[in-house]
Formats: structure tokens, sequence, C-alpha cells
């Protein structure tokens, strides 16, 4: 120990004998230095100076005293990053290049990342969220299995009452535009509607107050209401006692028991929530209710999951399930519960930029492996100066590890501002709550994609570097390309798996993006310019009966049409390209086949076809004769007597619905719709029926508008500038407790309806744009280092009587066959992937030839100009000049 001391303490004072004496492996990195700077126009004498400058001296004496402790590798890998650095600085396009590669890669991957990470692995923002479940039922059939997450009010009451192993609750999984009166502020809130304990079962404790009772949860039940934070803030100040305030909430007084924490989330964005009061007998019979439980202490998963099948197993057999249907209800962890709908498009997201990482590391490892070509000479030097493979494979890892690290963090500001772009332009598309950010965790998955991908680019070519032969290597003809060469099968190889990535990842992009153009291209069924739509909440206890409703659509109509240049005003339920009520319906003496006729409703006044100018097929209009005590009338749309009344005339069909015998006055043409049900797509044309506003329930009323805001739709004759504000004054002085949802266009309307379509679109096709050009500049520099490698042998060639376009032929045709293999190979994983697509692409086959047979002339074609444009060059070539350079 003594010893080690005095040789360290003589080291540091300059008469330790390591002065006198270097390594052999310093040696090597001195002469290794000294023919870089010789190569590079430096004088030998100055060159030889430097290079013992750099690595003589007391950097001589600090190398043996780390040896004689056993610290050699920290000298080393700083000497080999420091040459990596000067190495990428004497190629800067080299360097450039791939960086923005890997950072445009790296961040595509860092953006997606971080909302896969933030939606399906990031626990829930409550305690122990291990333990949170969410109640499904799973359905299998002779056709596949599925799993449903709404239940009825029954079910519910049976898990309530019989489930002991779990605590419970019920809630709603949407929200409802409301409005809300404090004092003289009028807001449009966010409702959600939980029953009693919902905050208990998620582990939240409120700020303040408490959350509902049993018996406030309970039918007829005191009006009570939970504000969040920040709705606390807004409506009361900071501070302010809220606690048992009253406010005006969709028109009746509620009183506020309660106040979230800061930073509460539910599984919908909300401001206020109220007690649900499930009922078998209510909303719940059509299936509308989402029950979360939590593991008792005492608990298992395994003993809950038994008693929940077996409570569930009466339930399930009540429904009457067909013989060849199997059902059961089962609990899954709560977090994949709320995103069953949400997974299969980011997978799929995280698959294509995955694809594009994978594209962007075969590029930078076909260009590493044309620079280890070139550096063929060097590296055997370096070896024949005692430099060992060992050495020289860990100076080029180093050099692949610093491009990938430089590449990760510009990768992470491009993520960075990818997760800005997402939160505001496509968050909402996605049905995201939680907060997407980059933070420790993100940038964790970053940094090991940064050093994966380094991994991959140039693990290959180090160890090919590796494997040089000394002796070859310091001939000139190390420099001089030979046709077919073995040791360029490997870079063959990485392009031909690049397009074949390419190509899987345009064929379904290509799909994609057509069934958005046939969602874009469909006949809407109306006209939707000059149309602008305004909609109101009338979840409001002062309309709560047929006669209110009636009232303040009258009167506001009235002032609207005395608007100028309106041409037509009305009031519908719900608007084209929208989803509407789902209802099954009965028809007196028809034969249905056991099947449950469903339907969407929509209740309209009678200028609501002329305002949308929906043609008339057959019969009439709904007309102001259709009132409350006249005959009860109903119109259908083409869809729907295709579907049920292919076999009779219709105008003297009469049908059950909505609690009432009408008979069906007129036929209409269709319009585009969101259904809700079935499996058409986002927009078809949906089987619809029309029934007067006057003609319906009063019951019916209260149900309808929790789910659905009615919309004021005007046609002007003109443009609309100055048309909203007036709009806007028309209905405020009939009622000014109502506050507007929003005022839209119809092609606003439009838009909405297909954003979230439009936005996987337009990001796919991005991605794949982005692979397509990386592919094809991994082709051409390919078919470029093979012109560079090959001008002794083309020079050869031409000097014995070879034609221009015969060696250029010799020189391109390998790229155009490397195009061909990967573009065969990756249509076999597009065909392979064809069962995926089919749930997510609509009037287009996942297997359509037009598409795959596009795709491939598109690559095909790239390849043959990546191929020939640099092998045009070798038409250039003088062969005696050629031959004398050589």
């Amino acid at each position: 120990m003594f010893s080690r001391l005095s040789d360290f303490l003589k080291a540091l004072s300059g008469r330790s004998r390591f002065e006198r004496e270097m390594s052999s492996e310093l040696r090597f990195h001195i002469e290794t230095y000294t023919e870089d700077l010789v190569r590079s126009g430096v004088p030998r004498a100055e060159a030889e100076r430097r290079a013992r400058l750099e690595f003589g001296g007391v950097e001589s004496v600090r190398e043996q005293c780390r040896q004689s402790r056993g610290l050699r590798w920290p000298d080393e890998l700083a000497r080999n990053v420091r040459f990596a650095l000067r190495t990428l600085r004497k190629s800067p396009v080299f360097a450039v290049t791939a960086i923005v590669t890997l950072a445009l890669c790296i961040g595509a991957n860092t953006t997606i990342y971080s909302v896969v990470d933030t939606v399906l692995l990031r626990p829930l923002p409550y305690p122990e969220p291990e333990r949170l479940g969410y109640l499904v039922m799973r359905v299998r059939t002779t056709q596949g299995g599925g799993v449903r997450v709404s239940h009825t009010g029954t079910t519910w009451e049976g898990i309530r009452d019989q489930a002991t192993s779990v605590d419970r609750a019920v809630f709603s999984e949407s929200r409802h535009g409301v409005s809300l009166v404090s004092g003289d502020q009028v807001e449009y809130v966010y409702q959600q509607r939980v029953s009693a304990g919902f905050f208990r079962v998620l582990g939240v404790s409120l700020l303040s107050g408490r959350e509902f009772t049993e018996q406030e949860d309970q039918p007829e039940g005191p009006p009570v209401a939970v504000l969040s934070y920040p709705l606390w803030q807004r409506l009361f100040g900071e501070g302010a006692e809220a606690i048992g305030q009253s406010i005006l909430l969709r028109g009746e007084p509620f009183t506020v028991v309660g106040i979230t924490p800061p930073g509460f989330q539910s599984s919908v964005p909300a401001d206020i929530w109220t007690p649900l009061r499930p009922s078998p007998r209510g909303e719940g019979q059509g299936q509308n209710y989402s029950i979360v439980v939590r593991l008792r202490p005492e608990t298992s998963w395994p003993q809950a999951e038994a008693q929940i099948q077996a409570v569930g197993a009466p339930l399930i057999q009540e429904r009457g399930f067909p013989g060849d249907v199997e059902a059961y209800l089962s609990i899954v962890p709560l977090q994949e519960g709320l995103t069953q709908g949400l997974r299969g498009t980011l997978f799929i997201l995280w698959g294509a930029v995955s694809m594009v990482l994978l594209v962007g590391c075969v590029n930078i490892a076909g260009v590493m492996l044309a620079r280890v070509g070139a550096r063929r000479h060097e590296i055997a030097t370096r070896m024949a100066l005692g430099g060992g493979r060992s050495a020289v494979l860990r100076q080029l890892l180093t050099e692949s590890l610093v491009l990938g690290l430089l590449g990760g963090l510009a990768g992470a500001a491009v993520g960075y501002a990818g997760v800005r772009a997402l939160e505001l332009l496509g968050q909402e598309q996605f049905g995201i709550w939680q907060t997407v950010r980059i933070d420790g965790r993100v940038m964790a998955a970053t940094l090991l994609t940064a050093l994966a991908t380094a991994a991959l680019f140039g693990l290959a070519p180090a160890i090919q570097a590796c494997r040089v032969d000394v002796r070859a290597g310091l001939t000139d003809s190390a420099s001089r390309g030979i046709a077919g060469g073995r040791r360029h099968w490997l870079r063959r190889v990485l392009v031909t798996g690049e397009v074949a990535l390419v190509m899987a990842l345009l064929v379904n992009t290509s799909l994609l993006l057509r069934a958005y153009a046939h969602l874009q291209g469909l006949r809407p069924g109306f006209d939707p310019s000059n149309v602008l739509t305004a909609q109101i909440p009338l979840q409001d206890a002062r309309y709560a009966t047929n006669a209110s409703v009636c009232r303040l659509f009258d009167e506001s109509l009235v002032r609207i049409r005395q608007l100028p240049g309106v041409e037509f005003a009305a009031v519908g339920l719900s608007l084209p390209y929208e989803r509407g009520l789902n209802l099954t319906f009965e028809r007196p003496g028809a034969r249905d086949g056991g099947r449950v006729p469903l339907t969407n409703l929509t209740y309209v006044t009678p200028d609501y076809f002329a305002v949308l100018r929906i043609s008339l097929r057959r019969g009439r209009l709904i007309n102001d004769s259709d009132a409350a005590d006249a005959s009860k009338v109903v119109l259908v749309n083409e869809a729907f007597v295709r579907a049920y009344l292919d076999q009779e005339e219709p105008l003297s069909a009469y049908m059950n619905i909505s609690n009432a015998e009408r008979q069906i006055v007129g036929v209409v043409g269709n319009v585009q719709q969101n259904a809700g049900w079935g499996n058409e797509g986002p927009l078809w044309a949906v089987p619809t029926v029309y029934v007067p506003v006057t003609q319906t329930e009063d019951r019916f009323m209260p149900l309808v508008h929790t789910w659905f805001q009615p919309n004021w739709i005007v046609r002007t004759s003109g443009p609309q500038q100055g048309l909203v504000g007036s709009v806007q004054k028309a209905i405020t002085a009939v009622d000014p407790l109502l506050p507007f949802a929003g005022l839209r266009t119809m092609e606003e309307v439009r838009a909405g309806a297909l954003a979230g379509q439009r936005f996987q679109a337009v990001l796919l096709g991005t991605l794949a744009g982005l692979a397509l050009t990386l592919a094809a500049v991994g082709l051409y520099g390919l078919i470029a280092n093979s012109v560079v490698e090959r001008r002794r042998e083309m020079g050869i060639r031409l000097a014995l009587g070879a034609t221009g376009p015969q060696a250029v032929r010799a020189v391109a045709l390998p790229g155009v066959l490397l195009g061909l293999a990967g573009v065969a190979v990756g249509a076999a994983g597009a065909w392979m992937s064809a069962p995926v697509m089919q749930s997510l692409i609509w009037g287009v086959s996942p297997t359509d030839p037009a598409t795959f047979g596009g795709v491939a002339l598109c690559l095909m074609a790239i390849a043959a100009a990546a191929s020939f444009l640099p092998a045009l060059r070798v038409a250039r070539l003088n062969p005696a000049e050629t031959l004398r350079n050589e």
C-alpha cells in the first residue's frame, strides 16, 4: 500500500520512473494520432510534437498511475470520446445528417411514448391504484370474444348488495354540459354524475366537506354537489367558505357539500359532481353505468374475481343471451378498463414510430458500414501498430455512442415540441384526461432509446471493421472495389429490410388515408353552406315539460327569423354528422325474426328540413298542424325504409316508438350520421326517425336532455359575419340564464366529427413520409458508395468496350433488385397485418390490391431513381484517367 502511494506521489512531483517510459498502448495512440495529422496535411515533425503533447508527459504519468490502481478505463473512454468528436468534426455532412435523422426518429418516439406512459404505464393518480378494479362483462361467441364495460342498474344493485369482497361505486363514463348560476355569474360547466362512495373507493379525501350520502344518492334525494378546486376558486374565491352555499345548477338549487383537492382528476374532465341515483328502471336499463371497485384489505384478486363471477351468474342469466353466447362478469385493473377504446390506436402509433426508428437506424448503419469500408486502411494500420481488435471495437462503439447521445439530446427537444403540439392539436381526439408531460421517466426512456439506437446502428459496422485483414488492408487493393464483394452483403440486407419496413408502413398508412378520403367523400345528404348552429344545454328543472321546451323554441325562433339575412330557422335534438338518440321500436304485426330493431331518433321543429335542405322523397313533411293533440306522426329516412320496410308500403305503416303509436307520413333523404351502434364506421346513412317536438311526452324531456343538447339551426342568405352575436342575443332575450355550449358552422361540425380520423391519418402519413425519405436516402447512399468503390472496375469495363448504359445498369441494377426484394417482404408483412387494420378502416379492404400495387410502384420508382441517379456518374468516367489514377 505504502509503495503504491510512494509511486503516486513521485508521479505527481515529476520524479517517477513513469516519466521516462510509456506503455505500448500510449505509443500506439501517439503513432495513430500522428498518422491522422499527417494525412490531414500537417508536417510530420509538427504532427509528432502535437501527438506527444497530447498523450505524453504528464498524461503518461497519469495513465501509468491509473493503471497501477486499476483505473485504466476512464482515460481510455475519455480518449475515445475525444477521438470520436474529432472524427465527426472531420465529417460534418455525415454528422449533421445522422444527428438530424436520429433527432426526428427519437423525437417521434419520445412524443408517442410520453402518451403511452401517461395513459397505459403510469399508475393512476389515486392511492394504491393497484387495488382498483373495473367491472366488465366478457362475452364469447362462435365469431370471437369481446369486453363490455357498461352495465345495467340491475347489475349494479346485485354487485352492490352481494359482492362483499370489494368496496364499490358506480359512475357515468360521460360528462354533460349544464348551466350553473351563482350570484350574477352564469357559466357553462361540465358535470359528472357519480354514486355515494365514489371518492372513497378512489381513495381521494376531499379538501373540504364530504361526499354524497346513501340518502342523497336515492331517487328524489336532496340536490347536492361537489365542486372541483378550480370551480370553487372561480365562484367563491380562494379561501372563501363554500360548504353549505347554494348554487343554481340545471335551473335547480343545489347545496355545495364538498370540494375536491387541487389536481384531482376523474376519468372525464369535470367541474362539478352530482349524485347519479342509479336505478334498474332508470337510464341504466340501457347499459349506461360504469362500476369501479377497490379490493378490501383482507381480499386477494382471485378471491374477488371468484365472488364477482358467482354473483354475476344469475344476473347474466336474466339477460337472456342466446345459447351459443358465453358471458360472465369479471374484474380488470381500473387503468385497463378506462383505456379499452384507446389501447389499439396508441399501440398502432407506437408501432409506427418504432418502425420509423428502425428505418433510421438501418439508414445510419448502412452509412457507417460505408465509412468503415473507407477507413479499412486506417483500421489496419492501427492493428499493425499494436492496437488490438477489442480496442478498435471499443473506439468504433464509442463513436456510435457519441452519435446516439447527440441524436438523443436533439430528439428530446423534438419530443418536447411534439408533446406541446399534441396538447394543442390532438390530445382531446385521443380521449386523454391525464396531463401528458416530459419528465424524468420519459427522459430516462429517451436516454435508453438513444443507447439502444447507438447499439443497433453501431454494433454491426464495428464488428465488421474488426474482421479486417491487416495485410490486405495495408495494400492498395483494399481501396479497390470488386463487383459482388462479400463485405457488401450486410449493407444489402439492411437496405432490403429498410425498404420492407417502409413498404409495410406505407401500405397501412395508405389504407388509413383512403378510409379518411372515403369518409370525406360521402354525400352529406343536405346543404351545409351558410348554416350556423347554436348548442344550448336544456338539462334544466325549468324545462322539464314539453310545453316549457316548446315555448322556448317558439319564442326564440320568432326572434331569430326577424334577423336580417336569415332565411330559415329551426331546432333539432341532433345534427347531421353527430350521434343521435338510439332507441328500439316495435311495428304492429311485423315479424323481425327475433332481432330487436334499433334506430336513431331526433325531435324537430317544422322548418328543420327546410333549413338543412333535406329532400322529401315521399309523403309530406312535419308542419304546424302536428300539434300535441293531433294524431301522432313520424318521418323516416330512406335507410330506415331499406332496413325495416323493404317489402312494405312506408306511408301506410305504423310503429310504436317513444311510448306512442305513430303513423309514417313521409320519407326523407339520408344524411350522414354517427350511429353509436353497428360497425359501419364513424359516419354512414343511419336508419333515422324524426318526430315533431310538440308530440313528445313530458317524461321524455328530462331524460333525453341528460344526454343530448338541442341545436338551434339558422340558414342565412349569405356570409354570417355579425350573425353569431345576433343569434346569441335573440336566445338570451328569451332566457338569460341559458349558457351557450357552442356556436359552429356545419363545416365545423363535419370537421369535428372526423377530427380523430384526420389526426391519426395526418400523423401516420407524416411518419410514413419520413420513413420513405430515409429509405430513399439509404438506397441512394448505397449506390453512390458503390460508384466510388467500383471506379477502377467500371474504368476497366469501359476500356474493354462496355458502353456507358451498360456500365450504368451494372451499378444501378443491384439497387433496383434490393428495392424489389424489400417490396415483396414488406407486402407480405402488410398482408399479415390485415386483421388489425380491419377494425380501423372503412370503405376500403385491408388487402386492397390497388393500394398494395400503388405503394409498390411508388417504392420501386423511388428505388429506381435512387439507384440510377448516382449510377449516371459512371457514364461520365474517363477510362484512361481512371486507370492512370489507380
